[in-house]
């Protein structure tokens, strides 16, 4: 006996439509910026832009301004992952603030589709590189600043990966190694990444200030592209923009600008910490530099 006509459409309609055809999840604002960046590398000659970067680093340096006086405070700042714009922001706003703050001259390395195309990529070999060519110009009570941003982990390593560039991560030791290699003593070290604190036993020394975003095993805030900057990259950079204020008293305004972003949150605070070698507590301490 044959199905009443309703009972037969609807067998069709279950055999016409699969039962595993489900609609399409909807992407996140993250997933879909990071989507159209892949986009924008597609087009770019990466491996030209790999091959260039020591004679762009060395043009870089050579085109600086000349020294202004006995002493410099150089400014190397990096961001290190390419998947997000935050990192290359932050690194650029760093360098601007800091150039004002000690003098410059900034150099800057990020992974972006205009840094392939006619800049600085940051990578461990390119860290390496810039540092050597900035120590060369150096001289012995020359003071340099990085800043660092990106995403970290608990082994005290910092992403510097991009769409189609794999590069590895940059270490504590690798960072610790370069600056050793270029001869810079004195050094003012800003990582803004997760995990940050995790690098401070490997970079501390008595001529070095080592401030990091958060504790060894805590996270930073704010890796959104949304957001201009991190939240302790906004809270730190601005503190650090405002005239007359010392390392320490900006420091100081920056955590508890934090804290309170983050108890709004309701986020595990980060706790930033800084270590200030013997012989850079004046510079801490001193308004202005």
């Amino acid at each position: 006996m044959r199905p009443p006509f309703a009972v037969a459409l609807f067998m069709f309609a279950m055999v016409a439509t699969p039962l595993s055809a489900k609609p399409e999840t909807p992407k996140s604002a993250a997933e879909i910026a990071e989507a159209a960046m892949i986009k924008r590398f597609e087009p770019l000659e990466i491996e030209d832009a790999l091959v260039d970067q020591h004679a762009r680093i060395i043009a870089a340096v050579a085109a600086l301004p000349p020294r202004a006086g006995s002493t410099e405070m150089p400014v190397l700042a990096i961001g290190g992952e390419g998947y997000q714009a935050i990192f290359d922001r932050e690194a650029r706003r760093a360098a601007e603030v800091l150039t004002a703050r000690g003098g410059g001259p900034a150099l800057v390395l990020s992974n972006t589709p205009e840094q392939v195309e006619s800049g600085l990529l940051a990578s461990r070999r390119t860290v390496a590189l810039a540092l050597a060519a900035l120590g060369e110009r150096a001289r012995p009570d020359d003071t340099l600043i990085l800043y660092l941003a990106s995403h970290g982990g608990e082994d005290a390593s910092v992403s510097m990966e991009a769409p189609y560039i794999e590069f590895a991560p940059l270490a504590a030791d690798d960072l610790a190694k370069a600056l050793d290699a270029a001869g810079f003593k004195r050094r003012i070290i800003i990582l803004s990444a997760c995990f940050a604190g995790s690098w401070i036993d490997r970079l501390a020394s008595p001529t070095t200030i080592v401030v990091a975003a958060a504790a060894a095993d805590r996270t930073s805030f704010g890796c959104d592209d949304s957001r201009q900057l991190t939240v302790f990259g906004e809270a730190l950079l601005g503190e650090l923009a405002a005239p007359g204020l010392s390392l320490a008293t900006a420091f100081d305004r920056a955590k508890q600008r934090i804290a309170a972003t983050e108890k709004a949150e309701e986020v595990e605070p980060s706790l930033p910490e800084a270590r200030v070698g013997e012989a850079m507590q004046a510079l801490w301490s001193n308004p202005r530099r």
